[in-house]
């Protein structure tokens, strides 16, 4: 393993050499050529580097019964590396392009093994113009909604959970093999997908209670169509931005959807397998917009609604790097061990957030300045007899834009139990708190 570290430390130090040697660059928020080495002097040619690592410190309220090394607690700080990111995007002609992605995920104490550094994604793509692009491997690229591929730029301190809903059961680290075709038309951007999904499930059928089958998994389909009011956003990577902080001006109205045949599975009265199908269907709408650009004021806000068709009362109660090893059953809840909570199920989903930044400190400087921001989370799921909400709300603190920010945020989370009617009902809440730091390199 540390043999493996070496050489990649190796190489990437000897192409950020390479890099370094080129002069004239465009410049990132740290005032600095950016890691991109042109092969032709028309610049349509190029092999660049980027990344970035998020760094988490944090304050659990943790769910009844959790154990944490055996022991149980009802709460816990901890720090972890949520995320840590290397990326190569090599363009050797004006229309094709393969893009090779390594990392670290979710990090932390109840990580006791050497963590793996895995590979995330490994997709090429030929652009015939800019109508269509078409591409295969092992990536992000999805429909449903503007925040299922995954994080770049999130207003909070992370996305919300329901945008990876499936993550860990039909993918792995929100990605799937897959093929895909993406393009824009004028104001309308669109991308279709059609990926093979993963199979992590080991569990027979419950009555009455879809859960993912373990059987061989259809084909997972998935779209997302855009309309652009005003600017136009990059579609050069699977991911959408959750905030431009005033650097651009954007209206996109979305519709999505997600198709998976026979991906569930429940017994009926007669104790016959029934197969469910996950359908999901979404429709959001992005604004981000500036107000002042010479103080660097901005506006910028998210709504989305969700419904999701998973088969009979199906919740998924998930929690983002989870420090708890088990739960007590005598104590638990519904939600089970560590910061697990209601994150999607079949029944519908409503999600907004608002947020913003405020003037720079020192204008003169253009940085330094904060960006409040807000959301709420509210999921009316079949399987749940009071409404799941969650909420969060933090101020980031933007030292070099984006590029490097310290976020604090503070979220509050609803616990589940079986009341006398057997019905799920909100019997506590939880506070969880963030201080996370990230930093951008390209």
């Amino acid at each position: 393993m540390k043999t493996g570290y070496l050489k990649i430390g190796i190489c990437f130090s000897l192409l950020t050499g390479l890099l370094n040697t080129v002069s004239a660059q465009k410049k990132n928020d740290f005032g600095n050529p950016t890691l991109t080495h042109y092969l032709n002097d028309e610049k349509t040619r190029s092999i660049s580097f980027s990344g970035y690592t998020e760094i988490w410190a944090r304050y659990l309220e943790l769910n009844p019964g959790s154990l944490v090394n055996g022991e149980q607690v009802n709460s816990i700080s901890d720090l972890s590396l949520r995320r840590v990111r290397v990326k190569m995007a090599y363009q050797p002609t004006e229309n094709f392009t393969f893009v090779l992605q390594g990392g670290l995920t979710n990090v932390n104490v109840a990580s006791k093994t050497t963590p793996a550094f895995e590979l995330l994604d490994a997709y090429a793509e030929y652009k015939f113009n800019d109508i269509i692009a078409a591409g295969a491997g092992r990536s992000t690229w999805r429909g449903l909604s503007r925040f299922t591929t995954g994080p770049l730029n999130t207003l909070l301190y992370d996305l919300p959970s329901y945008a990876t809903g499936n993550a860990g059961i039909s993918d792995e680290t929100v990605r799937q093999l897959s093929i895909y075709a993406k393009g824009q038309i004028g104001q309308f951007d669109y991308r279709l997908v059609i990926a093979d999904p993963y199979t992590n499930v080991s569990a027979d059928p419950q009555y009455n209670l879809a859960t993912f089958s373990k059987t061989h998994p259809n084909k997972d389909y998935s779209g997302y169509f855009k309309y652009e009011f005003f600017e136009s956003e990059n579609n050069s990577s699977p991911f959408h931005s959750g905030t431009y902080s005033g650097k651009k001006k954007v209206l996109a109205l979305g519709a999505g959807f997600e198709y998976m045949h026979n991906a569930l599975w429940h017994l009926d009265e007669a104790k016959t397998t029934i197969n469910d199908d996950e359908k999901s269907f979404a429709i959001d709408l992005f604004y981000d917009t500036p107000i002042n650009k010479e103080r660097g004021t901005s506006f910028s806000a998210y709504a989305m609604a969700m419904n999701n068709n998973y088969g009979p009362n199906y919740v998924r109660y998930s929690g983002v790097s989870n420090p708890a090893s088990g739960v007590n059953p005598a104590d638990s809840s519904l939600n089970g061990a560590g910061n697990n909570s209601p994150v999607i199920g079949t029944g519908n989903t409503y999600y907004v957030q608002i947020g913003g930044t405020l003037p720079y400190f020192n204008k003169d400087k253009n940085n330094l300045q904060l960006q409040p921001a807000a959301s709420v989370m509210l999921s009316d799921l079949d399987g749940l007899h009071d409404k799941a909400l969650t909420y969060d709300a933090g101020v980031s603190l933007l030292m070099n834009g984006m590029s490097s920010r310290l976020t604090v945020d503070a979220q509050n989370r609803p616990i589940y139990a079986l009341n006398n009617s057997g019905q799920a009902d909100v019997s506590d809440r939880k506070w969880q708190f963030v201080l996370k730091y990230r930093i951008d390199f390209n």
